[in-house]
């Protein structure tokens, strides 16, 4: 209750969560006589991860893409492939996002880079700007289910689960969730009479898959090269980096060597921020299990119910309110530790639930009032944040809708990495 109630002051003070899990460590080492000395051990345990450098390359890995003409190549393929759909660049939008995300791992950089491509032409084509704005944020969460993705790198340090198989286990649930945001898209066209569509033509289609087929290695790189054996998560995204620079310096030459620090600066400063968050989550983590925290939770949720549904469903509901008032990095490092226990406790595959659990934080970055992807959204698309949250709730209705799907049916996550049997980070 002591970390509860000096988190939950931080965040009303408006200190940064990490300060605060900062504060909350050192209150609990004095009022329990422990050495200082010990959470220093304990935050550089938490760091000290080899898996961890795979969040800093795929960060990297996205502002490449971005400047190096890849993200644009890609949008362009997905325009030919699905621009014929009622929807128009609406399917536009979703469809880059799913390509967009596979490979960056992040779903602000997914809505500020999709969206300040697609949200102008969305305009011209009868989307109002609240419309534009809504399709391109909400999209984005299917950065942090389709791999790479930063929160399941996270969740399977802190958890100790196979990051290998979390990405594996994300391919199928992402392209569902983005099937079924084409789906509302579709529905809701066919209602505003927006996003007006194109005739489907080979021959534009092939031109544009010329021009983007280089980018499509990447995911390829990365998936494949996890499934094939050929290395780990964290080697793939070294060589997702250097595949990234390669074409976009030597073949598409869209950006200067020059511009790289720049990138390397912002994603220092990114990084650094996921890390220091990490080291002081690490100390609570400890703190918490040596009070047998997690052990107690187990029991007294066993004692409402065993059953694995509802128990999905009440952490579900529970996760949903934390998205509420956290965002979803600090969540999943402070939350993970916690509920993994519970859940495991009754059989759910780690796997799976880390899967869930990014997905359902994931609607916490849609949502006000902490809702990162909505701030940035709000930016990129020039409204406020009443109209594009107005424009939003068809959309939260489908993500809350395929959250249940996936509750109800485990299988759809864990098939695929069974069927692979990837193991190892």
């Amino acid at each position: 209750w002591i970390f509860l109630g000096i988190l939950f002051a931080s965040l009303a003070l408006g200190l940064p969560i990490a300060f605060g899990l900062g504060i909350a460590a050192v209150v609990m080492a004095v009022l329990s006589d422990i050495p200082l000395s010990i959470l220093i051990e304990q935050s550089v345990r938490g760091v000290n991860n080899f898996p961890l450098l795979a969040i800093p390359f795929f960060i990297l890995v996205g502002e490449v893409m971005s400047a190096g003409g890849i993200a644009r190549r890609l949008m362009e393929l997905a325009g030919a492939l699905v621009g014929f759909i009622r929807g128009g660049l609406g399917q536009v939008a979703i469809t880059g996002s799913m390509f967009f995300g596979g490979i960056s791992g992040s779903a602000v950089a997914d809505t500020a880079a999709t969206g300040s491509m697609m949200i102008p032409s969305m305009k011209q084509q009868g989307y109002s700007g609240p419309q534009a704005t809504a399709i391109n944020t909400v999209s984005s969460v299917i950065g942090i289910i389709i791999p790479p993705s930063i929160p399941l790198i996270l969740y399977g340090i802190v958890t100790e689960t196979s990051i290998s198989r979390l990405f594996i286990a994300g391919i199928v649930p992402g392209v569902m969730i983005g099937v079924g945001l084409m789906v509302t898209t579709f529905i809701m066209a066919s209602f505003g009479g927006a996003g007006q569509t194109r005739k489907f033509r080979l021959g534009p289609l092939w031109q544009a898959f010329k021009a983007a087929w280089l980018a499509l290695v990447l995911p390829v790189i990365v998936i494949g090269g996890i499934i094939g054996g050929v290395f780990t998560a964290t080697e793939a995204a070294v060589a997702a980096l250097l595949y990234s620079l390669v074409i976009s310096l030597v073949v598409y030459r869209e950006f200067h060597v020059r511009e790289l620090w720049g990138m390397l600066i912002r994603t220092a400063r990114l990084t650094g921020m996921v890390l220091l968050l990490l080291a002081f989550a690490t100390v609570i983590a400890w703190f918490l299990t040596i009070n047998m925290v997690p052990q107690t939770l187990v029991t007294q949720v066993q004692s409402i119910t065993q059953d694995p549904f509802w128990l999905l469903l009440i952490v579900a509901g529970l996760l949903l309110l934390v998205g509420f008032v956290m965002d979803l990095t600090p969540a999943m490092v402070i939350m993970a530790p916690m509920l993994t226990p519970i859940v495991t406790s009754v059989g759910i595959d780690p796997v799976y639930f880390g899967v869930l659990m990014a997905f359902i934080l994931g609607i916490g970055l849609l949502t006000p009032p902490v809702g990162t992807c909505l701030y940035v959204g709000c930016g990129v698309g020039k409204v406020t944040m009443e109209q594009l949250v107005k424009a939003m709730l068809p959309y939260y209705a489908t993500l809350l809708i395929m959250a249940v799907i996936l509750i109800a049916f485990p299988g759809l996550v864990t098939w695929l990495p069974d069927l692979t049997a990837v193991r190892g980070n």
